[in-house]
């Protein structure tokens, strides 16, 4: 499957719609220290920040995944 169309740097947006889980949860597990959501880059300090995710971080995630499967 090729991920080419996606950009190089997603919104939490982008990246809950990737995953398949609601914005709510990618925060939700970010704020746990737990992945997918600790691979966020947070730009910014205070209200005005921005969390972004980046696609060659969630690949590698996801083929761990994978691999961890029996």
């Amino acid at each position: 499957m090729s991920y080419d169309h996606l950009p190089d740097l997603l919104t939490v947006a982008e990246t809950a719609e990737f995953l398949r889980m609601t914005p709510g949860a990618l925060y939700n597990l970010r704020y746990k220290g737990e992945k997918p959501g600790s691979l966020g880059l947070k730009f910014g300090e205070g209200r005005g920040s921005r969390l972004r995710f980046r696609k060659a971080d969630l690949l590698d995630y996801l083929d761990q995944l994978a691999g961890a499967r029996p």
